[in-house]
């Protein structure tokens, strides 16, 4: 399906020790590519390191907040291999709730993490590429990111609509240069940023309830496969599975009726949820 178009190539990956990243890094593993795990912890990313076939994927500490880890990390990869030729921007967390319960504090780790961790792996990433005159850089974002409205996750639904436009103008930009770029933007996987999510003011249990109007999760694995496979078909919005396609079209085509579902959703959780 995807396998031949990473065979060899040298690839950085954040957020690796878990979820989508870690399925990422082992389906690429799988297909031959030369992959370097990062994650802020490194004991997870040696963790999927040890999962991974043919000792072909090497972990690494990386705080994807700080510009300078992206900046060794990649002039590692070139020492040993000469060129990076993609990047998995991948890192990112969830905190969220009501408005009225959040603050500045919650916004900047949201944007510090999702927004400007994707931009300093973008932007270092791009520097190398442009060097080498070829490359691809692949940023997660979400199906909130195409949204309207997602009513208790302003901070993450803010950051990840900025990361679809940063990534729709690096595209146009960067293609002249023989660089690719493409957004991800699933639907509800299964992945532990669902459970560990903190919801401010909230019981445990929302995120998987509200995950139900997103359809079943998809198993990771899954996940990766889509995700994979739109980088290799170099889709400028890979969106997975079919219901957060439907989901997209339905807001578009009756956004009158998706904003009643969204403020139906929002009194679900206040009248069984909401804490105070």
């Amino acid at each position: 399906m995807y396998n031949n178009y990473f065979n060899n190539k040298t690839v950085l990956v954040t957020g690796g020790g878990s979820g989508i990243g870690r399925a990422v890094c082992i389906k690429l593993a799988e297909c031959g590519a030369l992959v370097t795990c990062s994650d802020i912890s490194l004991e997870k990313a040696e963790e999927t390191a040890k999962l991974a076939p043919g000792g072909n994927l090497a972990a690494r500490k990386l705080d994807v907040t700080t510009s300078g880890d992206y900046d060794a990390a990649i002039s590692a990869i070139v020492k040993v291999h000469g060129q990076l030729d993609l990047v998995f921007n991948n890192a990112g967390v969830a905190p969220s709730g009501e408005l009225r319960d959040l603050d500045i504090r919650h916004f900047k780790q949201v944007l510090d993490i999702n927004f400007f961790g994707v931009l300093n792996g973008s932007q270092a990433a791009y520097r190398q590429m442009l060097k080498q005159g070829s490359g691809q850089i692949v940023n997660t974002a979400s199906l909130a990111g195409l949204m309207p409205v997602i009513p208790l996750m302003a901070p993450y639904c803010a950051s990840k609509h900025a990361v679809v436009n940063y990534t729709r103008t690096l595209r146009m930009e960067a293609k002249s240069f023989n660089i690719k770029a493409n957004v991800i933007c699933p639907g509800f996987v299964e992945t532990p940023l669902i459970d560990d999510a903190q919801i401010v003011n909230s019981k445990p249990g929302w995120t998987r309830e509200a995950g139900k109007d997103f359809g079943p999760g998809l198993p990771v694995e899954k996940a990766a496969d889509f995700i994979l496979a739109g980088v290799a078909a170099n889709m400028e919005i890979i969106i997975f599975p079919r219901v957060a396609k439907l989901m997209r079209l339905f807001s578009k085509l009756f956004p009158r009726l998706y904003v009643k579902l969204a403020a139906k959703s929002l009194g679900v959780f206040r009248e069984k949820y909401r804490i105070g």
